[in-house]
């Protein structure tokens, strides 16, 4: 068994800027199909939102769904976010070669 010091590594392999920009298609697409079912989720929040109960003490089912909708619209804004950083470091990748972030 070698020993390696702290600085050494394993000698890492490349991908091939085709596959690169495939992986970029495929997460623009998916980004795509996101946003659209997030606007369509958006419609029906405030689509529902015109139901909620007048209560201020308890929530009904209406407004717990409202309620749900938006936490899943904001978890979209995340992936989408997500998937833009994502295929960011995948162009700069593929334009600039490999290097470290932190």
């Amino acid at each position: 068994m070698k020993i390696r010091k702290f600085f050494e590594a394993d000698e890492t392999v490349d991908i091939s800027n085709d596959r690169v920009k495939e992986i970029m298609d495929q997460l623009s697409n998916i980004a795509s199909t996101i946003d659209a079912k997030k606007e369509e989720i958006q419609s029906l929040t405030n689509e529902l939102s015109n139901f909620r109960s007048k209560s201020k003490k308890s929530n009904d089912q209406v407004d717990d769904s409202v309620s749900n909708l938006e936490t899943i619209n904001s978890k979209f804004s995340d992936i989408l976010s997500s998937l833009d950083t994502t295929v960011n470091n995948l162009k700069d990748y593929n334009d600039s070669g490999r290097k470290y972030l932190y």
